[in-house]
């Protein structure tokens, strides 16, 4: 009989085991594609992805051996109330804004560009443009891109970093207004160069530490649409 406490709950989430699908065969075959997604292998040409992915495969060979254990002796006395969710992506919507695509209507480039970043984190739901107007080419140079198992960044110097949505931490939306209002020198700016974004988006590991943050040029509306999602992936990933 499948063990219903919390720790088999969280276990179940991080090998992707479906719901009511808690037996033996499926927690055995759940672990075989996890491990193989994981592998740090895979991750050979993206050698600051393989680091994050070797800690994701210890947390899968940990996931397996517990269900494993817990299968064969439930825990005796399980946590009543809590009810293992699979993690269905959320739909996504930036309003037509510039350099914003959503799945599955992405231009031949970016299915390019998901065809060699990709493939480690399941399917692209959705990417923004972090580079800019004066991107060269298609654009795209910088990304933020999120997909149904965590999120992948590209930058300026052209690093990729990835976080899994089971990863991640305190999420912030910063005005950099004081009280709603500019400062004098912040609406002398705007009144020579035009409006600018007032929002930052911060995002942080769940050990405490800095992931990565969009503020620049990126439209205050595109940094709200992706807050939203992250914290609905953070509710659903770590209740």
């Amino acid at each position: 009989m499948p063990c219903d406490c919390d720790q088999c709950h969280q276990h179940r989430r991080t090998l992707g085991v479906a719901i009511g699908a808690a037996s033996k065969d499926a927690i055995h075959k759940a672990y075989r594609k996890a491990a193989k997604r994981w592998h740090p292998d895979r991750f050979e040409k993206y050698p600051r992805l393989r680091s994050e992915a070797e800690e994701h495969f210890k947390r899968v060979q940990v996931a397996y051996q517990e269900l494993t254990r817990h299968h064969e002796a439930p825990v005796a006395f399980p946590v009543q109330g809590t009810v293992a969710r699979a993690a269905v992506p959320q739909s996504i919507s930036f309003g037509g804004a510039p350099g914003c695509l959503v799945a599955p209507n992405f231009t031949p480039h970016v299915e390019q560009i998901l065809t060699r970043c990709l493939g480690t984190i399941e399917t692209a739901l959705a990417i923004v443009d972090l580079a800019g107007p004066e991107s060269r080419n298609d654009g795209f140079s910088q990304f933020f891109l999120l997909a149904t198992q965590g999120f992948m960044v590209r930058d300026s110097h052209n690093f990729v970093s990835l976080l899994w949505y089971s990863d991640l931490g305190e999420i912030k939306l910063i005005d950099r207004r004081k009280n709603g209002k500019l400062s004098r020198w912040q609406e002398l700016v705007e009144r020579i160069c035009g409006s600018r974004p007032n929002y930052s988006l911060q995002i942080y590991r769940r050990n405490g530490t800095h992931f990565y943050s969009i503020s620049g040029h990126v439209d205050d509306r595109v940094k709200a649409v992706i807050y939203k999602f992250l914290m609905r992936q953070k509710s659903q990933t770590h209740s």
